[in-house]
């Protein structure tokens, strides 16, 4: 199971950005905006967005049953691996010293692996669910700049399209059409897929 323990400082792109894009230059709908940010960050970003990438700096807790050999790391690219924890055979839940494991791909759009340090090997732990628990920092960094300029693009397009179409369809002189998934052009390499 993962779960989101601090979520992003900011947005991929700023207001400003948006607006300088969809060519408003009025305040009236600086919230209705921040919002269209919002949607369209949430339909790329972190474990429910379509890339299964982190686009800024954020803590997500991964929750495991038992330890693999090698445990892969989801939502590339993972900066840390900030702390592992367990419940111990009498029940105790105790913390892994940093030197008793090894973090591999850090910083990589293909995903961080965490293994044994030579060596060493992973404690016996309880028969439970959630015995694991990897805590995790994750994303391109902690500036909307440090995001890949593809993705904050597509965020800028999906805003500007909802800015324009605020309804699924856009009815037209005896047509109905549904609005386009441009965006997700930009974006299709950046998706990371698991097997």
């Amino acid at each position: 199971m993962l779960t989101l323990d601090t979520a992003p400082a900011t947005d991929p792109v700023t207001l400003a950005e948006v607006k300088a894009h969809i060519r408003v230059d009025h305040t009236d709908e600086d919230a209705a905006i921040a919002d269209m940010i919002l949607a369209a960050t949430q339909r790329l970003d972190g474990r429910d967005g379509l890339l299964g990438l982190c686009l800024i700096t954020q803590r997500w807790t991964l929750t495991l049953d038992a330890f693999a050999s090698e445990i892969a790391i989801p939502l590339p690219p993972c900066q840390s691996i900030d702390a592992i924890s367990y419940v111990d055979t009498d029940g105790v839940t105790r913390t892994l010293d940093a030197g008793a494991y090894q973090a591999f791909g850090l910083g990589s759009a293909d995903g961080a692996k965490v293994r044994p340090a030579y060596g060493q090997r992973w404690p016996a732990i309880r028969n439970q669910p959630d015995a694991v628990a990897i805590t995790f920092t994750a994303g391109f960094g902690d500036d909307p700049d440090d995001v890949p300029e593809p993705i904050r693009t597509a965020i800028k397009m999906r805003v500007g399209h909802l800015y324009e179409h605020r309804e699924s369809v856009t009815i037209g002189s005896g047509f109905i059409t549904d609005t386009p998934d441009g965006a997700e052009d930009f974006v299709r390499g950046f998706r990371t897929w698991t097997f």
